[in-house]
């Protein structure tokens, strides 16, 4: 196993951990349950600290690609550029969410306001997340760009 191989593994978990964790937050939100609240800020922080094995394992996996012909190096920055925009939602989301848990039982006013701030930082973030993807496919899956196969 090679970094582009430890690359591919580790970006889907927070791409994938990030959606799921915005339901569990909505769901809490309209149940209005603190017990679930406070599971979707621990998400958010664990979701934060597995989005640097992706940017870890970023450069080792630039290296490899880029030796394979037809590979584009900007698509491979553009793609770097989505992933460090991702992850710094995702660190925003994360202190957000530990400042929810810090302050939930000392000022619950406050805990309530950075919830509705880790919410929209979190929605947000998904669309860089959407935008990573997408790149990240783009440089090894011409069928992203050259967009739908039309039988003659």
């Amino acid at each position: 196993m090679n970094a582009a191989h430890l690359h591919l593994i580790t970006n889907h978990l927070p791409l994938a951990g990030l959606g799921m964790t915005i339901l569990l937050h909505l769901i809490a939100v309209y149940r209005k349950s603190p017990e679930l609240l406070k599971v979707s800020c621990w998400f958010y922080i664990l979701i934060a600290l597995l989005g640097i094995l992706p940017i870890v394992t970023g450069d080792g996996a630039h290296d490899i690609v880029k030796t394979y012909p037809g590979i584009s190096n900007d698509a491979i920055e553009y793609h770097e550029t989505w992933g460090y925009v991702f992850f710094y939602g995702l660190i925003a989301a994360g202190v957000l969410a530990a400042g929810t848990l810090w302050f939930s039982g000392k000022k619950p006013v406050l805990a309530r306001k950075l919830n509705i701030y880790m919410l929209i930082v979190a929605l947000v973030t998904s669309l860089f997340a959407w935008q990573s993807g997408v790149t990240g496919g783009m440089v090894r899956h011409p069928e992203i760009e050259q967009g739908t196969f039309h039988n003659p």
